[in-house]
């Protein structure tokens, strides 16, 4: 009897062991996502990348203006980019410090390279980051970010 006792506290143990453990992950994951947060707030000099207006939102106010289908799609991309892309790229497009720019990215090669990402090929050292934000976005997503990316490259801060 004593043999099945024992064996219940070793399993009693274990279980409370393998909580612990996830609970230490749990407390992990916390702590580096309160840690990311505030290294953005210091990257981007403690305003939110989200106050900042797009650089760019000028010229898609004139194409809109003089070719409405065309700016349609530049304000869509421009919303696609606050929602996915801006805090890690900021909104200029400039990257941060553990970010590659955008700029000097033409529509073609952004939907190449977010269309390799999303097909789950590596394509360089942050693939693992951009593969499951590519996963989500459909052809027409991916055809209006390269639009409003390569608007990017006329914004005066680009220059």
């Amino acid at each position: 009897m004593s043999d099945t006792s024992s064996s219940d506290t070793k399993s009693v143990r274990s279980n409370i062991q393998r909580r612990m453990q996830t609970l230490r992950w749990l407390l992990l994951v916390a702590v580096v996502g309160t840690g990311v947060h505030f290294a953005i707030q210091y990257v981007s000099g403690g305003t939110s990348v989200y106050s900042i207006e797009s650089p760019v939102l000028p010229l898609i106010e004139e194409l809109e203006r003089s070719d409405p289908e065309l700016g349609k799609k530049a304000r869509a991309g421009m919303n696609r980019f606050n929602k996915n892309c801006r805090l890690c790229h900021h909104p200029t497009g400039h990257g941060g410090k553990f970010t590659p720019s955008l700029l000097g990215h033409t529509e073609d090669s952004i939907k190449v390279m977010l269309n390799h990402y999303r097909d789950g090929q590596k394509v360089g050292p942050m693939t693992n980051l951009m593969a499951p934000w590519a996963k989500e976005l459909s052809d027409e997503e991916i055809h209006i970010l390269g639009i409003y990316i390569e608007l990017l490259q006329q914004a005066p801060s680009s220059k």
